[in-house]
């Protein structure tokens, strides 16, 4: 699922419950959802990558 339809999946069952969403309210929650995505995939990235290996400088000539 996209960001969008899970947004307006969580909005859709907010209104389901009786809540009045207001535009503020449907901007926030698809930002909150599009934050949790991009957290999500910088922690997948971060894990994927190899370890970091420190190597000394060469020297200068």
């Amino acid at each position: 699922m996209t960001p969008r339809q899970i947004a307006l999946l969580a909005a859709a069952k907010l209104e389901h419950d009786g809540h009045q969403l207001t535009p503020a309210d449907h901007r926030e929650i698809e930002r909150v959802v599009g934050e949790g995505m991009a957290r999500r995939a910088r922690y997948r990235q971060m894990m994927n990558s190899p370890a970091y290996q420190w190597m000394k400088p060469a020297p200068k000539r």
